[in-house]
């Protein structure tokens, strides 16, 4: 009894560690595989709006109260994407590598700051 009481713990830990971490996975190129992000990591060390963003005159008028989870009109893609301006991947390289660049440049640490440590190489 008590080892399925242990298994059943385990178990019900294991699924809820999996349910709460939002790894995103981005399509990769050629040579390389997708990049991993892990957004739940993210949300611990900066504001919503830090990232997510409605531009207009050159601020983020975005209302934080539409950061909700499902609302696809939050997701990058829906603005970022093959039609405009700045597509998803020039959104990805400008919000994520600027982010790091930034942090790179003071005492705090920061994320992976070269290619090849997002876009892993296929083995």
């Amino acid at each position: 009894m008590k080892k399925i009481a242990i298994t059943l713990v385990c178990v019900f830990f294991a699924s809820g560690v999996y349910a709460y971490d939002a790894i995103l996975e981005f399509s990769g190129g050629e040579n390389r595989g997708p990049v991993l992000f892990d957004h739940e990591w993210h949300m611990y060390d900066f504001d919503c709006l830090d990232c997510h963003h409605v531009m207009e005159n050159g601020e983020n008028v975005l209302d934080d109260a539409d950061l909700v989870e499902g609302n696809p009109d939050i997701l990058c893609a829906s603005c970022h994407d093959s039609q405009a301006e700045i597509d998803r991947t020039q959104a990805f390289h400008y919000q994520c590598m600027g982010c790091h660049n930034n942090y790179s440049l003071t005492s705090e640490p920061t994320g992976p700051t070269l290619c090849g440590e997002c876009h892993i190489l296929d083995k």
